[in-house]
């Protein structure tokens, strides 16, 4: 009734270890080419000295963008800078958090291409790096809390400072070093970078000029009022600036007046008692401690006409 069937222990157990064999042998191979296909995770080391004008903990100037991606790994993202697809900068983690942003250009010195051959020409990094210190002794909590350290230690650097008088880049040429303040107007605070680049020769300093960029002329009710903008080469609103101009009246006869500018880069000028007629204001000169008055580009002269 029933068919008889007869189990064989030894090629059950033959089986199994035969099938498991198998197994352990696919998943040795699965694991061999999971590891050839997947990069070990890599980032930026978050300690290290930089030298200036050389080399960041990892990396160096002059290097390619292969051996950029060898060290630190892939890029959090880069993007176009002088062409559309040259990936020209790119920006990669730090171990400790924090980023760093490389500047590639191309092998001939040329635009960058998204090429391996890519090299690399200037080298940024960001507050949160702080474990990063120049040869001078400088990292981005220094340069934070204590700007004149920074400029002690580049005597020979430029000190730039914006026009409300805080200092926002110390610019060392010859040593290839740059630290730069950059004041979020939102939050009230300042973020520290600091960059490294070839060195090179200084270029002449600048001339500092003023210039006056805007003439306004108003009539209200009896009075003639012109208001004038004074900024610097930079297009920065100088204060303290000494203007000398001349009105000349309906009647042809002038009148020379001098007025100071404000922190608003203004003057203002008003004649009162104005009868009808026409008034031209003009500049005549403008002074300013260490600067030249840049006339030719200049507004030089206004007119407008009262009728009431």
């Amino acid at each position: 009734m029933f068919q008889k069937m007869t189990f064989h222990a030894t090629d059950s157990l033959s089986n199994h270890y035969s099938q498991a064999s198998i197994m352990g042998a696919l998943l040795a191979v699965v694991l061999v080419f999971a590891t050839s296909v997947s990069p070990a995770f890599a980032a930026a080391p978050a300690q290290g000295i930089v030298v200036e004008g050389e080399s960041v903990p990892g990396i160096a100037l002059g290097a390619t963008r292969a051996q950029v991606e060898a060290a630190y790994g892939e890029p959090r993202f880069c993007q176009s800078v002088e062409a559309a697809g040259d990936f020209a900068s790119c920006s990669f983690e730090v171990d400790s958090g924090g980023q760093v942003d490389v500047r590639y250009w191309g092998p001939d010195g040329g635009n960058a291409s998204n090429s391996p051959d890519d090299v690399v020409h200037n080298i940024r990094w960001h507050e949160q790096v702080s474990g990063w210190t120049t040869t001078a002794g400088v990292n981005t909590t220094l340069a934070a809390d204590n700007p004149q350290a920074v400029i002690d230690a580049y005597p020979n650097a430029e000190v730039n400072y914006t026009q409300w008088g805080s200092i926002y880049r110390v610019l060392d040429y010859e040593q290839g070093i740059e630290v730069i303040w950059a004041p979020d107007f939102y939050s009230g605070t300042t973020h520290v970078s600091m960059a490294i680049f070839f060195p090179r020769t200084p270029p002449p300093p600048r001339e500092k000029l003023t210039r006056v960029s805007v003439i306004d002329l108003m009539t209200i009710k009896r009075q003639v009022i012109a208001s004038v903008r004074v900024q610097n080469d930079l297009g920065w609103n100088v204060v303290g600036a000494s203007v000398i101009a001349t009105w000349t009246f309906p009647d042809d006869h002038t009148e020379m007046v001098t007025g100071t500018s404000d922190g608003f880069g203004t003057v203002r000028f008003t004649i009162d008692k104005a009868r009808r007629g026409t008034y031209t204001f003009a500049i005549e000169d403008v002074f300013l401690d260490g600067h030249v008055f840049d006339r030719d580009n200049s507004v030089l002269s206004a007119s407008i006409t009262k009728s009431k």
